[in-house]
């Protein structure tokens, strides 16, 4: 099964990888992230996808730890709100879809 959220594959327990904790493995402050994990961190309008064309378009920095990819959460930020802001500028982009939890409150 995957998960409905960012599309990866649940382990053993049902559990997403995503809804792991995001590491701070130089504890210096800025936190790290798999794809899967930026994806839940910064909602339903952000996919894996989406995180895997920021490190090949954009530049997101790569940390990698065995088979898994690492990238920050604060570059991750500076980046998607870039993306949304171009639309606004250029007319280009993706308008950010609103998140249901938040619709609810």
């Amino acid at each position: 099964m995957t998960c409905w959220h960012c599309g990866s594959r649940l382990d053993a327990t049902g559990q997403c990888p995503g809804t792991q904790p995001l590491l701070d493995p130089r504890r210096d402050g800025h936190l790290w992230g798999t794809a899967a994990q930026l994806a839940h961190h910064f909602g339903t309008d952000v996919t894996t996808d989406m995180v895997h064309n920021w490190r090949k378009r954009d530049g997101l920095k790569r940390y990698r730890v065995g088979r898994d990819v690492y990238s920050p959460v604060d570059q991750t930020a500076s980046i998607e709100r870039d993306k949304r802001l171009q639309l606004e500028e250029t007319g280009r982009g993706r308008p950010r879809r609103l998140d249901a939890t938040l619709a609810a409150a």
